[in-house]
């Protein structure tokens, strides 16, 4: 029952919310720990050594190092929903990583460099961090290890969203059927013909026949139609209940796609799927909405 409980309480926006308040939580406070060890690592050996250092410049040292590298994260995270590294896509993927772990230590490096030359100004002291090719090379080197226990992290979490998002879908069965449920529903409404959508401050009548997919866009939606982009302020779900259920699909939290524009639906990682339309564009499909998909597609 807790389960069952726990799963009708999810929803696609908690979900998001959830997985990104662990996100920093987690990759936060390990950074914070790690940082805490370090300064105090680097005290007790100048202190071993018979120097004297202040107790603010390894904390600096450290934390501007810090500072930078959870501010990276938000951006590997989005490029990594972009590029996973899965058995499907490794031979792409990696070598786009690769290539970006570069950008990653000198914006990592150069923004942790200025951090430091504003904290000794304001001690009215001078920052030097030495020679900067040799230096950042030996820096790219833990950047590179960083770099690598990130992903790892982001990886754990797309299991994570996975898992919730799986939960969702879990439904109760009934133990027995209710007395209502041996009478005919009422009919609903007739499914949406046409659209009235708002464009460069004027009104356009769209026939829903005529659009290939809907993308979750905010508070809006994007309707792809005919080659052109219709904004129009309504949530997906909210949409998707006025859509003729015979003809429109939702494959992705995010996408719903007019199943006479399918063209191919391709294997894609971790048992998802990708869905090429008429048009030539790529929608990715997640398995758990697979059952959804009526015969031929299912």
């Amino acid at each position: 029952m807790a389960t069952v409980a726990t799963a009708s309480r999810l929803t696609e926006a908690n979900i998001h919310r959830r997985v990104l308040i662990w996100q920093i939580v987690v990759f936060g406070g390990a950074i914070a720990a790690i940082c805490t060890m370090n300064v105090f690592t680097a005290l007790t050996n100048f202190a071993r050594d018979g120097a004297s250092l202040a107790w603010w410049k390894p904390t600096l040292w450290e934390f501007s190092s810090a500072l930078l590298l959870w501010a990276l994260i938000p951006f590997l995270a989005r490029l990594y929903r972009f590029a996973p590294i899965t058995a499907r896509t490794w031979r792409s993927a990696l070598p786009l990583h690769l290539a970006v772990t570069p950008v990653f230590s000198l914006i990592h490096v150069g923004g942790m460099v200025l951090v430091r030359k504003l904290g000794y100004a304001l001690m009215h002291l001078h920052y030097d961090f030495g020679a900067w090719w040799p230096d950042w090379f030996y820096e790219y080197r833990k950047d590179l290890v960083a770099y690598v226990l990130i992903l790892a992290g982001l990886q754990a979490f797309r299991i994570y969203r996975l898992w919730l998002e799986s939960q969702i879908t879990a439904k109760p069965v009934p133990a027995e059927a209710s007395p209502e449920a041996s009478e005919p529903a009422e009919p609903g409404p007739a499914p949406l013909v046409r659209l009235v959508v708002k464009k460069l401050n004027r009104e356009f009548i769209l026939n829903t026949a005529d659009i290939d997919r809907i993308d979750a866009d905010g508070n809006y939606v994007a309707i792809h139609a005919q080659g052109q982009l219709w904004p129009l302020r309504e949530s997906l779900s909210s949409l998707e209940r006025k859509l003729d259920p015979n003809r429109f699909v939702r494959v992705h939290r995010r996408h719903i796609v007019n199943l006479d524009r399918v063209r191919e639906i391709q294997p894609w990682d971790s048992g998802d799927y990708r869905i090429l339309l008429a048009d030539g564009s790529f929608v990715n499909f997640s398995r758990r909405y697979r059952s959804r998909l009526p015969q031929p597609f299912n």
